[in-house]
């Protein structure tokens, strides 16, 4: 009578606790193999370029930069009554709407001092990039607030011109000095 009850409740026990068998886990481990070997045999590849494309990430972001800096018209490339374009801002207009990869064909204007004078500067830009291109696809044009190293064009050949003036004229050395300024070892 005892092992009779004894297997009812053993019986009783393991019908409770028991859940379907998955046998999911062998065939996972044996598709696992060839992927395994796989992985070993090219393995410093895969793990490789997300490395690259790591180092590579911040000289995108200062090519980037950079364009922005290069297509930024600054304080000096507009009149300051009229908020008018100079003739090197249409210059540099120019050559962003025509030169300029056409992947960084954006303009860049310096934020002015006061809403209007942004605005006007912005409308100034718009209007002779759309007399530039009349059909087809214009630059974007975004406002910016990065600064502007840059000086006026006329400032930069007065500096030229004034450091032109003061070099003294080119002359050839005296023809008993030897013409050469090392030592030949014999004096």
């Amino acid at each position: 009578m005892s092992a009779r009850l004894l297997r009812c409740v053993l019986f009783a026990v393991l019908a409770m606790g028991t859940q379907p068998v998955q046998a999911d886990w062998l065939c996972d481990f044996l598709h696992s193999i060839p992927q395994d070997i796989k992985r070993r045999n090219c393995w410093p590849q895969p793990f490789v370029c997300p490395d690259r494309q790591a180092v590579r990430a911040p000289f995108a972001i200062e090519v980037a930069n950079g364009w922005r800096l290069q297509n930024l018209l600054g304080d000096h490339y507009f009149d300051a009554n009229t908020g008018e374009l100079t003739e090197a801002g249409r210059l540099k207009v120019r050559w962003i709407t025509f030169e300029a990869p056409s992947q960084h064909r954006v303009i860049y204007v310096h934020v002015a001092a006061t809403a209007e004078e942004t605005a006007a500067r912005m409308n100034a830009v718009q209007s002779y990039a759309a007399q530039l291109m009349p059909q087809g696809v214009l630059p974007s044009i975004f406002e910016s607030r990065i600064s502007d190293d840059g000086s006026p064009a006329d400032q930069v050949e007065a500096i030229s011109r004034k450091f032109q003036a003061t070099t003294p004229p080119p002359r050839l050395p005296p023809k008993d000095s030897g013409g050469g300024s090392g030592s030949s070892g014999t004096q």
